[in-house]
């Protein structure tokens, strides 16, 4: 059975991602890593620049560190595992995407942002890929994640996209879970 990477946003703690995924679970093995940099009161995977551009070279370096045998991801054993990652944890998940492809099922991918405009994946054919994006993100600029969706696209992965009538945090409704799990009865084998 497919288990579940999740990983957090910045100045966050794994719980924050952990009780989402534990909820998504189903059975399935579920692993959320702690980010290794220091952020605040909690910690993040990356850090941004001043201007909170991604500084892509570091943040692909910090992906493969965190792939390696004492890395925080590897450690979690799961090979094949579905990425859920929200804010820098999605972003995070493009990283370790595009550098580890073969290494995870697919990705959702919540208030993700690109790491860069010319950003390109190498050959995601056949991943399912979910976008939550949040119409109203204070986090996110508007083209984002329709930006994000392209490049993925380009790539071959299987995009799909919802944006919610949403902020930066969590829907009304409870509508980022119902549209996970719904997009994972569909595309993950039981």
């Amino acid at each position: 059975m497919i288990g579940i990477l999740g990983l957090h946003g910045s100045a966050s703690h794994p719980d924050s991602i952990g009780k989402f995924t534990a909820r998504l679970a189903q059975g399935r093995t579920c692993c959320t890593p702690r980010g290794t940099l220091a952020d605040q009161e909690g910690f993040t995977f990356f850090r941004r620049r001043a201007d909170f551009s991604i500084p892509a070279e570091e943040l692909i370096d910090l992906a493969r560190k965190s792939l390696s045998p004492n890395g925080c991801v590897a450690a979690c054993g799961l090979s094949g595992a579905l990425l859920v990652g929200y804010s820098s944890g999605a972003i995070f998940s493009t990283a370790l995407l595009s550098i580890a492809p073969d290494s995870f099922f697919g990705a959702v991918l919540l208030r993700p942002q690109p790491i860069s405009d010319e950003f390109s994946f190498p050959d995601l054919s056949g991943k399912p890929i979910l976008v939550i994006s949040g119409m109203h993100d204070s986090r996110r600029q508007p083209w984002h994640a329709t930006q994000l969706v392209e490049q993925l696209v380009a790539a071959n992965a299987l995009v799909t996209h919802h944006a919610l009538d949403a902020g930066h945090g969590w829907a009304p409704s409870d509508l980022d879970f119902v549209l996970t799990h719904s997009w994972m009865n569909e595309h993950l084998p039981a």
